[in-house]
């Protein structure tokens, strides 16, 4: 047992490094212009060890953009859960999610297409488990719920999930509009969540 706990450590750190060498490269040439080839030699990884893990460029960075979300939730969280409240603790998690995607933004759409894309695959679904959002949502959404905040006619997780897609939206829409504030986008999600799209007259 203790082996094999410590050959998946050794995995996920090759893919690790494999994620972060990519991404400097993305940096240093564009996101179109580096190749798996590039990203095999600069990483010296087999280009057949690395095409095992990752299909296409973009499942590397997919791999990269959720280390850092893995790495920015283990921090922010704890701080949103102290909030005290869902809409308080929501808030702050979507405005530090829309102040780091803001620079990352050239990112965004090789990422979302390649997620939309492999829904339910394997290799997509690995990266999916580690770091999704989801998992920030359904925190916030039990607590609610606990706390009477929220209605617990739904199951959290069915919630988290509606969430998660208007989130995505939000994210859709603001890289198809230059003019969109990506805060102003999520804030929007966050008030269709709690006071849904009914009239004040009904």
């Amino acid at each position: 047992m203790a082996e094999s706990g410590r050959r998946e450590r050794k995995r996920q750190e090759k893919l690790d490094h494999i994620a972060q060498t990519a991404f400097g490269l993305f940096e240093a040439h564009g996101f179109d212009a580096v190749t798996m080839e590039q990203i095999a030699a600069e990483a010296d990884v087999a280009k057949g060890t690395l095409y095992s893990h990752f299909p296409v460029k973009e499942a590397v960075l997919a791999r990269w953009i959720h280390m850092q979300l893995e790495q920015d939730l283990e921090q922010l969280l704890p701080l949103c859960q102290a909030e005290g409240s869902f809409k308080r603790g929501m808030r702050r998690l979507l405005d530090a999610s829309a102040s780091g995607l803001e620079q990352h933004r050239e990112y965004l759409l090789p990422y979302l297409r390649y997620r939309f894309v492999n829904v339910g695959q394997p290799h997509a679904d690995e990266n999916d488990a580690r770091s999704d959002l989801v998992r920030a949502f359904l925190a916030l959404i039990t607590a609610g719920q606990k706390s009477g905040e929220l209605r617990s006619a739904q199951p959290a997780a069915r919630l988290a999930l509606f969430f998660h897609f208007l989130y995505l939206a939000a994210l859709m829409r603001w890289l198809m509009d230059q003019k969109a504030d990506l805060h102003d986008e999520l804030a929007a999600v966050l008030d269709l969540f709690l006071k849904g799209s009914r009239s004040s007259k009904s």
